[in-house]
């Protein structure tokens, strides 16, 4: 199984030809699908601002137990655009605008994000993303590589919406600390925010359960989590339902449309697939996860994608720190 594998790898390297790796959360192996413009399984890519698509197509996926996962090929990389990531002052100024806006309005919430941005120095993709699997073992862990056009790479822990047969599920993810310090009454607010939200949004269901909030850790951090499932109804829309979910006010805000164009006309860069989801298509199983902790590579540099919500009670320094230490999911996997 390795060798098919590894050749299969290999063929897609030298070829040039899209492909994308992935493990699920949880599970044991690592999958591949190599673009054949087939229909049968598919990997998408969907952009934060909705207007953009991609997708990898595999009829024949293969996989290997996460154990024999030893790959050390190159990738041939695109050179990245000459852009300057905000410095501190600049986030710390934005988050106090952010902050502002929130305080005079009716928005609760607005998730502001930012690109760290570090030289490539040589790092081995393929070993780096073995490294993200072995220390992230409850995300959702892949490496896209789309030859001249982008290659990214996250841990994610975010599930938006599975689906496999009549049960349907998500989860709410939000709040974040370090193990170290207490849960507050913000972290609890941001949990309802986005709690409420979900369940106001996951239409044409039945038999709804829903447990939590609990304490869940990805990474360095803790989180709120809470576990939504339902049976899906005669009217159930898959398509509508992630409408309406994404973006969720975990990535984006509440309420969805006003936190939306603030990000869209103050953020100030394209967060591309940052904060958008991915997932795998197949008959009646589909299951897409948010797109965090996660990375851009080129050539010459990495843009790291980190963010936090922003309530009216946030601290402009302590949620630079907080993307500072998001940013280190990333970095203590390069390899």
């Amino acid at each position: 199984m390795k060798s098919e594998f590894s050749n299969k790898l290999k063929s897609a390297v030298q070829n040039q030809i899209p492909f994308v790796l992935f493990r699920k959360p949880d599970e044991k192996k690592v999958w591949m699908y190599v673009e054949d413009a087939s229909d049968s399984h598919r990997f998408l890519m969907h952009s934060f601002d909705s207007k953009v698509e991609k997708s990898i197509s595999d009829a024949n996926p293969i996989f290997l137990d996460l154990d024999e996962f030893d790959f050390e090929d190159e990738l041939n990389l695109n050179s990245a655009p000459d852009t300057q990531p905000k410095t501190q002052s600049e986030y710390e100024t934005l988050i106090r605008e952010t902050i502002q806006e929130i305080k005079k309005s009716e928005i609760r919430k607005i998730v502001i994000s930012r690109r760290k941005e570090i030289k490539n120095t040589g790092f081995n993709l393929l070993r780096s993303y073995k490294n993200l699997l072995n220390l992230h073992p409850q995300a959702w862990v892949y490496l896209w590589h789309h030859p001249g056009q982008e290659t990214w790479m996250a841990a994610t822990p975010e599930l938006l919406l599975s689906q496999n047969g009549e049960e349907v599920k998500t989860v709410s993810l939000a709040g974040t600390r370090r193990p170290e310090v207490e849960w507050t009454e913000k972290e609890y607010d941001e949990q309802k925010i986005v709690t409420d939200f979900i369940l106001e949004n996951f239409t044409g269901i039945q038999n709804l359960e829903v447990h939590g909030p609990e304490t869940v850790q990805a990474g360095k951090f803790l989180h709120l989590k809470t576990f939504i499932a339902a049976q899906k109804a005669k009217d159930f829309d898959l398509k509508q339902v992630l409408e309406n979910l994404h973006p969720t006010p975990a990535v984006c805000g509440l309420p969805k449309m006003e936190a939306f164009e603030f990000i869209l006309n103050k953020e100030g860069y394209d967060r591309a697939f940052y904060a958008g989801y991915l997932g795998i298509e197949k008959d009646e199983q589909k299951e897409y996860f948010v797109n965090l902790r996660c990375a851009q590579i080129f050539k010459d540099k990495i843009w790291i994608y980190v963010g936090g919500g922003i309530t009216a009670d946030s601290d402009p320094e302590k949620e630079w720190l907080e993307t500072e230490l998001k940013s280190g999911t990333i970095l203590n996997g390069l390899a």
